[in-house]
């Protein structure tokens, strides 16, 4: 019997518990990077590029488009979760496909490098290098450069916020709406939720608390670029979309995020997914996912072609 009140269409997930030895990630992002790829399909063309990360270093980044696409998009720069330690699985591939689809938008997606091999800020730099490399090529790739957003998942949210900090502080253009899917917000781990939720499916606090070791080591770097509630003003922000799921140790590092936001004068939509726990999105077939994902592109539509 479950000790959370997790809704049964997600009982498949909640037997996954991330390894608490952080030495195993290397090894299973090894075997990801060939046991899942991001490949044309039926619905979207991938378009892959070698493209110079932080300090030159290349990585690899997909552009998902709508199939036989012809056509100037606006585009979302989305970075993928796993806790700043391991790859892209299927499911975030396919999640990115199917925003490529729906929205009618391009997708780049960003295969930056990971800890503990590459500590902050590598990881945070390769995001902001290939969106800087975004709007350099839009006219190349057939972005429309005025109508690029940007967005992730866990650790990816943690990476899309702070990019977006990098931008306005080095004057750069910022994106037109951030879309943050249980998001990563702080290293000090000092909420209710991270204190409760030390046991949860799938993640919880004490591989929170693995994953910052692994991701911030010893660091003169700006930390407000790793933890964005550190940040000293958000106002800057673009319009915002959070989701938070219940059962979670981030649940409240989202809710808290989207207060602030608030307070400083940004538009928020904020959905806490009740029921759910981290991770809820590997449930493709779930119709938690469905209305997630039906609010989620009638949200980026709107960023993208309304305003």
């Amino acid at each position: 019997m479950l000790k959370y009140s997790i809704n049964k269409e997600l009982l498949e997930i909640t037997k996954q518990k991330a390894p608490s030895n952080i030495k195993l990630y290397p090894l299973i992002s090894f075997a990801m990077k060939y046991m899942f790829k991001c490949k044309t399909d039926d619905d979207v063309d991938v378009l892959q590029y070698e493209i110079a990360g932080y300090r030159d270093a290349k990585i690899k980044t997909y552009v998902i488009e709508p199939k036989g696409c012809k056509e100037i998009l606006p585009c979302i720069v989305y970075f993928h979760g796993g806790g700043f330690i391991l790859r892209a699985s299927a499911t975030h591939y396919k999640i990115a496909k199917w925003y490529a689809q729906k929205v009618k938008c391009k997708i780049v997606y960003v295969d930056y490098r990971l800890a503990p091999k590459h500590p902050f800020p590598i990881p945070v730099e390769d995001c902001y290098s290939a969106y800087q490399w975004t709007i350099l090529n839009a006219d190349k790739l057939g972005i429309d450069k005025n109508k690029i957003g940007i967005g992730g998942d866990s650790a990816g949210g943690n990476l899309a916020a702070s990019v977006t900090i990098m931008l306005k502080d080095r004057k750069q253009q910022l994106p037109v709406g951030a879309m943050l899917i249980y998001p990563v917000m702080d290293r000090r781990m000092k909420t209710e939720s991270m204190k409760r939720y030390t046991d949860t499916p799938v993640w919880n606090a004490k591989l929170s608390k693995m994953m910052w070791k692994a991701y911030l080591k010893d660091t003169n770097a700006d930390v407000k670029y790793a933890s964005p509630m550190e940040a000293e003003s958000l106002s800057f922000f673009p319009r915002t979309y959070i989701e938070v799921a219940e059962y979670d140790c981030l649940h409240d590092e989202g809710m808290d995020f989207s207060d602030r936001l608030q307070q400083e004068g940004v538009t928020v939509e904020l959905h806490e997914e009740k029921g759910t726990c981290h991770g809820f999105e590997m449930a493709l077939k779930s119709t938690i996912l469905k209305n997630a994902m039906e609010r989620r592109v009638n949200w980026l539509k709107e960023i993208l072609y309304k305003y």
